[in-house]
């Protein structure tokens, strides 16, 4: 199957085949992250610090964003590739916001109405994301509800902005190829 070949014009097993390698990378390190997440040693919360993990999540987030865009450019299938950093994207930043609630809530049970576990963390962090919160679960002290705010307001940059990136991208990755 040559790069050059326009998607149009692949059979339906090759588009189904390259669907399936974009999707397969991600959703085997979604479930890798997820596997350490739940699994990786966090009990000393206090030696490394809720603001330290949220900036390492938050230059992770863009890390992992600006070499997908990147992918997304240079592909030979840009909208294929903008589906697989998607994949790749959304669950590093939902992991990442579930661990600093989880050491949030380790670090102080105040932090939430509620004590989080780690499975508690990830369930507040995809109803903020989703918007739906439920509300049995919420931030209760101040430093709680800025990483929440922030939280939102990257949910907001990551929909919005992301978009339109991804989308700015696939059609000047489609343009490249057009030559």
């Amino acid at each position: 199957m040559a790069g050059s070949t326009r998607y149009s014009k692949l059979s339906d097993k090759e588009r189904r085949v390259l669907l399936f390698r974009a999707l397969f990378r991600p959703v085997v390190t979604a479930a890798l992250l997820t596997a350490f997440y739940f699994a990786a040693p966090m009990d000393d919360v206090a030696d490394v610090g809720s603001i330290t993990i949220l900036a390492a999540v938050l230059i992770g987030v863009g890390i992992v964003s600006v070499w997908q865009v990147t992918k997304v450019l240079k592909a030979d299938y840009p909208t294929i590739q903008a589906i697989e950093a998607t994949a790749a994207i959304v669950p590093v930043y939902l992991i990442g916001f579930s661990t600093v609630y989880y050491m949030m809530s380790e670090a102080s049970y105040e932090n939430f109405t509620e004590p989080v576990s780690r499975m508690g963390s990830l369930y507040f962090t995809l109803s903020v994301f989703s918007t739906v919160g439920f509300g049995d679960i919420a931030a209760s002290t101040d430093p709680a509800r800025a990483v929440v705010s922030l939280q939102i307001i990257g949910n907001l940059v990551l929909i919005a902005l992301g978009g339109r990136l991804l989308l700015a991208a696939i059609r000047r990755g489609q343009a490249r190829n057009a030559d």
